[in-house]
């Protein structure tokens, strides 16, 4: 057995993307002419420069602009077109694939059921009508991702509710959706109070889509492309440009909430965040499968701890981007500790090892 101590073998920290991707566009309908509008993709976030910090983000407006001309339609994406390729996966590449699939699928639904609440007490008109435009692309999302279930993977609405057999191990909706439930109500009940209405802000922009969907993104990205799913790879193309949209605007406003005074509500909301998001990406009280061969327990692991490097590192890089730098060094040691408290939980619950804190301690990653 290893005690708890001696989770992590290494630094998460150590944990980085090791290439540079370019993203790919989506087959979306789109002018000429509007080319130069288009969001180059959630990963381009990752790699730009860091004084890139200090120079402008696209504001309401523009993000509106862009909303209009980047449309695309779930009727468009043909999903039952993977449905010979999805029969030819093995058993476990099949559930762990669906097992994202949901998870994004249920993520969708809260975001969408809560983001009301911020368009309605947006700090300025500009601001509320871009809301809007994610408010309807948060239900496509949700259409997308529940099409593609019920249709390709023959997977039921049964199987997404919370007692289900993919809504029941759902680490956002046991751990974030109440959560969001919480801030969004209260930004209702304060009447938009800009310190209420920051806070829902970094949960829902910052945290749920930057740093939780933008990994589970890429990793299904990586998947559907490995795996030749087509219809998959198009419908999440154009899912990241969206959220592109949305982070960009989360950003943008949770910069000037910090230039406006508050630094304070962002900067601790944030860390809260960053604690409850690496417990998500661990979810003690879903059992992880851990294969018996080396070279599986090996791929699978590196499969975990990619993704989780993805999201290690757009929560560091947010916090330039918004100007709260200073507080790298104690979102580093949240994330870290969060990590660690996640793994010696799920010991507790399982009675074994994770895959991934299991292949580090064999010095397989």
């Amino acid at each position: 057995g290893v005690s708890s101590a001696a989770y992590p073998p290494k630094s998460w920290r150590d944990f980085r993307p090791t290439g540079r991707r370019r993203a790919e566009r989506g087959k979306s309908v789109m002018r000429p002419e509007a080319a130069r509008h288009q969001d180059t993709g959630l990963e381009d976030l990752d790699l730009a420069s860091p004084e890139g910090a200090s120079t402008g983000l696209p504001g309401a407006r523009e993000l509106y602009d862009r909303w209009e001309i980047q449309q695309w339609s779930v009727s468009g994406v043909e999903v039952v077109r993977d449905v010979p390729r999805l029969a030819e996966l093995g058993a476990f590449t099949r559930r762990e694939l669906l097992s994202a699939l949901a998870e994004l699928e249920i993520g969708e639904s809260c975001v969408t059921r809560t983001l009301s609440a911020l368009a309605d007490h947006a700090p300025s008109t500009a601001d509320q009508l871009y809301l809007c435009t994610q408010l309807a692309d948060e239900a496509r999302h949700v259409q997308f991702f529940q099409r593609y279930l019920f249709q390709a993977a023959q997977v039921t609405a049964a199987d997404l509710e919370p007692d289900g057999a993919l809504g029941r191990v759902s680490g956002y909706g046991r751990v974030f959706e109440p959560l969001l439930r919480e801030f969004t109500g209260r930004v209702r009940e304060r009447r938009g109070e800009p310190a209420a209405w920051y806070a829902a802000l970094v949960h829902y922009h910052l945290v749920t889509e930057g740093i939780l969907a933008a990994a589970g993104l890429r990793t299904l990205r990586t998947q559907a492309r490995r795996y030749g799913l087509r219809a998959l790879d198009e419908g999440l193309t154009n899912v990241t440009r969206d959220e592109a949209r949305h982070l960009t605007f989360g950003l943008s406003a949770a910069r000037e909430g910090v230039r406006s005074g508050y630094a304070d509500v962002i900067g601790g909301t944030y860390l809260e965040g960053v604690d409850l998001a690496a417990r998500v990406l661990v979810n003690p009280a879903k059992r992880a499968t851990t294969p018996v061969i080396g070279a599986a327990l090996r791929a699978h692991a590196a499969n975990l701890s990619a993704q989780w490097s993805v999201a290690h590192a757009r929560m560091v890089r947010q916090l330039a981007l918004v100007g709260l730098r200073a507080l790298t060094t104690t979102a580093e040691r949240v994330w870290q500790d969060s990590m660690t408290a996640a793994f010696t939980e799920y010991r507790g619950v399982w009675g074994t090892e994770h895959p991934v804190a299991r292949a580090l301690r064999l010095s397989m990653l």
